[in-house]
């Protein structure tokens, strides 16, 4: 069981699955959205996700066309977004307030990333989106298939 909450504690989300895989995105509306270097974030199967309180205190900003990023309203943080008719979840790693007992396994986008972000932590890195063989063999083959590669973040 993984939980985790926002800033203020409003907004509060449990994961009732082992999360599928993490990864850190480098696009310019990550960084701008997280205020950092990059974006990290948790993937996982929706259907095993559940909000625990202060789901009416969530906003969403459309940062991209289709592309929703919610956050609570009260204190700003980013929560999660359910995609793909809520089969997937992918959840802002900073918010968890337990280990998801898995760590990160990809940089993306990295062609946009910060000039002054240093990657030295060995993982695969792409310009952009990577493609579906690397899903393939990064990922067990249920987790590994997917309609578009685009949705993951």
């Amino acid at each position: 069981m993984i939980e985790g909450s926002c800033l203020c504690g409003r907004v509060r989300f449990r994961l009732a699955v082992r999360p599928q895989f993490i990864n850190h995105c480098h696009c310019s509306l990550c960084r701008k959205a997280s205020g950092a270097g990059f974006g990290t974030f948790v993937h996982a199967d929706g259907r095993q996700f559940a909000w625990l309180s202060g789901e009416g205190a969530i906003q969403a900003y459309e940062s991209s066309p289709g592309n929703f990023r919610p956050f609570c309203r009260v204190c700003g943080s980013r929560v999660p977004v359910l995609e793909d008719e809520g089969r997937e979840v992918i959840i802002p790693a900073g918010t968890l307030d337990t280990d998801p007992a898995l760590r990160p396994i990809v940089h993306f986008h990295v062609a946009s990333k910060a000039p002054w972000s240093v990657l030295a932590d060995g993982l695969p890195q792409f310009a952009g989106v990577p493609p579906q063989s690397f899903w393939d063999a990064a990922l067990p083959p249920s987790a590994a298939q997917t309609d578009s590669d685009e949705g993951r973040l």
